[in-house]
C-alpha cells in the first residue's frame, strides 16, 4: 500500500490542537469529497466549503490539492507500516503460521475499515506516484515482512526476500485490485479469508515444515 508522491513544497506543521484539528478537517473533507466525485472534479474551494474553513487556513497548510492530496495518502500509508512494525515485534517467537496472521490482520485492518475511501486513494495513487518512490516504499513494506516471517522456523536455504516480497504482494494486491475493481462493496470477513488462505499457501510451500499440522488456514 505505497504512498509514492512527489515531495510537496514546505508548510507549515500544524503544531497547536487547535491548528490539528484544522489540518485534520481538510484531509478529511478532501478524502469525503475524493470518494463521492474523484480527484479530477474535488476542488479546493470545494474541502473547504464542507470542512467549514477559509482559504488562508488551507494555504497555511497545503501548497496545492496535489499537496493536500499527496499527504492524505501519505498518513494512511504511514498508519499502516507503523501497524505492521508493532505486529512484527508482538508476534516475534511465535510459530510461523500466527506470526503471519498477526502481519496480514495489522496490514488489511485499515482498507477494510473503510473500503470506499481506500479504493478512492488506490485509484489516486495511480494517478500520481513516482516509480522511484513506489519502489521504495514497496521495500519499506517487504522489509517489514521480511522480519516477520524470519525465525528458528524459517527453512534453511529457502531466500526470504523472495517470500517476503510474495507475502506483501500477495495480500496488497488481492486487497487495492478487489476494492478498486468491484463495483460493491466486498464483504470484509470474505476478502480477509481470501487474503488469509492465498498468502498461508503460498507460505506452506515454501515452508512446509512450519505448517506442519496446521489446518487453520
Amino acid at each position: 500500500m505505497q504512498a509514492s508522491l512527489p515531495a510537496a513544497p514546505k508548510r507549515r506543521k500544524p503544531t497547536q490542537s487547535r491548528a490539528r484539528a484544522t489540518a485534520r478537517a481538510i484531509e478529511q473533507a478532501f478524502v469525503q469529497l475524493l470518494v463521492e466525485k474523484g480527484y479530477a472534479q474535488v476542488t479546493i474551494r470545494q474541502v473547504l466549503a464542507l470542512a467549514g474553513v477559509g482559504t488562508g487556513s488551507f494555504y497555511e497548510y497545503f501548497a496545492s490539492k496535489e499537496a493536500l492530496a499527496a499527504l492524505c495518502i501519505r498518513q494512511r500509508v504511514r498508519a499502516i507500516a507503523d501497524a505492521l512494525q508493532a505486529a512484527v515485534q508482538a508476534c516475534a517467537g511465535l510459530p510461523l503460521p500466527e506470526r503471519v496472521d498477526a502481519l496480514l490482520a495489522a496490514q488489511l485492518q485499515a482498507p477494510l475499515a473503510e473500503p470506499e475511501q481506500w479504493a478512492a486513494l488506490f485509484h489516486l495513487e495511480r494517478q500520481v506516484s513516482q516509480p522511484k518512490a513506489f519502489r521504495e516504499l514497496y521495500r519499506e513494506f517487504v522489509a517489514l515482512w521480511e522480519r516477520g516471517l524470519d525465525g528458528a522456523d524459517w527453512p534453511s536455504g529457502v531466500a526470504l526476500g523472495d517470500a517476503a516480497f510474495a507475502a506483501h504482494s500477495i495480500a496488497y494486491s488481492l486487497v487495492s485490485q478487489t476494492l478498486m475493481a468491484r463495483c460493491e462493496r466486498p464483504e470484509a470477513a470474505a476478502l480477509r479469508a481470501l487474503v488469509r488462505q492465498a498468502v498461508h499457501g503460498y507460505l506452506s510451500v515454501v515452508a512446509p515444515r512450519a505448517y506442519r499440522g496446521c489446518l487453520s488456514f
